[in-house]
């Protein structure tokens, strides 16, 4: 009984572990001819969380637009990138990243009107 017990906790330990993790892809040279590609969990960094934010508020914000900008995060500043159709959409992006809780600053000099 008291194994069971100690496997349940550890179950529950690894799984909250694992749920502040995110994953990244990982190229293995397997035997053969070509290669295997495999997702490996690394831990969720607080510029990783304010990416996944940022996205999420330039998806609400602009909808299907939103698909040609792009977002990095360095230390809590946000470097928006890519074509949006009009200078208006633009200027929503920007508004959307500065209103996500978290970020300091928003760079947008590679976000340009095509």
């Amino acid at each position: 009984m008291q194994n069971r017990i100690l496997a349940g906790t550890a179950l529950i330990v690894a799984a909250a572990s694992l749920a502040a993790c995110t994953t990244r892809p990982v190229v293995v040279n397997t035997p053969g001819p070509g290669s295997t590609t495999i997702q490996v969990p690394v831990p969720a960094t607080a510029d990783m969380s304010l990416t996944n934010a940022v996205q999420a508020s330039l998806k609400s914000t602009l909808g299907t637009d939103a698909a040609g900008v792009s977002v990095r995060v360095e230390d809590g500043t946000v470097y928006l990138a890519g074509h949006v159709a009009t200078a208006a959409l633009r200027d929503q992006a920007i508004r959307a990243a500065q209103g996500t809780a978290g970020v300091k600053a928003v760079v947008a000099t590679a976000l340009v009107v095509s």
